[in-house]
């Protein structure tokens, strides 16, 4: 199994000692090649991932990760205000509805000066969703 959860902790940690409190805001998909440069070379040879992959009903994914036959979805987003974080908590719950999932993946870019930092895991019913905030 990949460990997502702590893949998700060291990017957040290497992240903030590369760019410090980055006040410069970017693009969402300026994190996303962030996080896939450093995940990268953690599932090389034995993984892939696919960026916007596309479900039947044309809603599209991210990041999603294909590990040893199973299957990995990350929602990225950049923070903008609680609501904004549950409408990408909704996505992923989706998302995991759709590949039969337990758990699934939020990784947030959060400009804000007085963030808290770190991955925490939040049960909705008989699922897990662990969101990262960078």
């Amino acid at each position: 199994m990949l460990d997502v959860k702590l893949i998700m902790e060291h990017f957040i940690e290497a992240h903030n000692r590369i760019h410090g409190e980055e006040s410069e805001r970017f693009l969402e998909q300026e994190g996303r090649e962030r996080f896939l440069t450093y995940l990268s070379p953690i599932i090389n040879g034995t993984g892939t991932y696919s960026i916007e992959e596309q479900t039947r009903d044309h809603k599209r994914m991210d990041v999603v990760i294909h590990y040893l036959g199973r299957i990995y979805v990350i929602e990225l987003k950049i923070w903008r205000d609680s609501r904004y974080n549950e409408d990408g908590e909704k996505q992923v719950l989706g998302y995991m509805d759709y590949f039969g999932l337990s758990k699934g993946y939020m990784l947030s870019f959060c400009f804000n000066k007085d963030k808290k930092t770190g991955v925490d895991e939040v049960k909705i019913g008989d699922r897990i969703l662990v969101e990262g905030i960078v």
